[in-house]
């Protein structure tokens, strides 16, 4: 089965998530988690990315970043790659040390970054192993003021819960600490499910999460795509995206957009001929992951 293809474009928000493979740990000690925190800063200053939060533990880490270039999956790469060779040169071993690929959330930066990093930096209060807000491989204590770094871009978030610094991150520690109910929550856009129990996601569930992240890129007024004029060119984009990357037959995709077979058939072919026409950017499949921009125009153009 082909992989999923990766929503990127410039600008762009992501929850990252990576875990050692057969739940092996990725890091054994603290060697390991410095070195992982310096390729993080080497990677962001020849990338360009923003780093807004972080959490390292045994097996996993998640990541909160934003792409002001484009490109998180050459982010990924090279720092999986690198980190990867390290770890087997240090630990005499060979082999893959990541579960399969990373898992990416693309989010509305403006609703979702205060909210995403609350939730990386209380994953770490059921690891047990000291105080909530002593744990040293987290952001958190970079928001809080118990340490510096200029690998966080923490100011951003912190200018939202108030004036002075100090009442910005006395007010951040509530928000992040107590949560109501007491009970930590997926937040919206993870879904708890199969994939967080280790299978698969379903074809239908998977076709949920492409119109969700087309959405984000691509139709920023918050309008499902679902709800859109049936010959919007976004909404031939979707099932364009869907039909390669589920293999849902035309009618169940024509079902979940409330149109018929032919007319999923048509909308796929148009949005396949568009693309085709830019055949220097290696075909469809390589434009929608590295030309997500010009994916955007090309389908603007199709509704003129």
């Amino acid at each position: 089965m082909a992989r999923p293809l990766r929503i990127q474009f410039e600008g762009a928000l992501y929850h990252l998530m990576v875990r050692g493979n057969h739940r092996q740990p990725l890091f054994r000690d603290d060697r390991d988690r410095r070195h992982y925190l310096e390729l993080l800063r080497h990677y962001r200053k020849r990338f360009g990315f923003r780093l807004y939060a972080y959490v390292l533990l045994r097996r996993e880490v998640e990541l909160l970043l934003e792409t002001p270039k484009g490109r998180v999956s050459k982010v990924m790469q090279c720092l999986g790659t690198s980190y990867t060779s390290y770890f087997n040169r240090r630990h005499r071993r060979r082999g893959g040390l990541f579960e399969g690929r990373y898992r990416s959330f693309v989010l509305p930066k403006e609703i979702a970054l205060a909210e995403a990093t609350r939730y990386i930096h209380r994953i770490h209060f059921h690891s047990g192993g000291g105080k909530k807000r002593d744990y040293p491989w987290s952001s958190y204590r970079v928001y809080l003021g118990r340490r510096m770094s200029d690998l966080v871009d923490a100011g951003v978030v912190l200018r939202k819960f108030g004036r002075d610094l100090n009442e910005q991150r006395r007010r951040y520690r509530d928000f992040v600490e107590r949560v109501e109910g007491g009970k930590d929550h997926f937040p919206a856009w993870i879904d708890p499910g199969p994939e967080e129990n280790h299978g698969r996601e379903s074809p239908i569930d998977k076709a949920k999460r492409i119109v969700s992240e087309i959405a984000l890129c691509m139709a920023p007024d918050g309008t499902d795509l679902r709800a859109k004029r049936k010959n919007a060119p976004i909404r031939h984009m979707a099932m364009y995206v869907i039909r390669k990357e589920t293999k849902l037959p035309l009618r169940s995709i024509g079902e979940f957009f409330g149109v018929k077979a032919p007319a999923v058939a048509l909308a796929i072919s148009r949005i396949g001929r568009l693309l085709e026409e830019k055949g220097s950017f290696g075909g469809p499949r390589e434009l929608l992951k590295t030309e997500h921009p010009f994916l955007l125009e090309a389908v603007r153009a199709h509704s003129t």
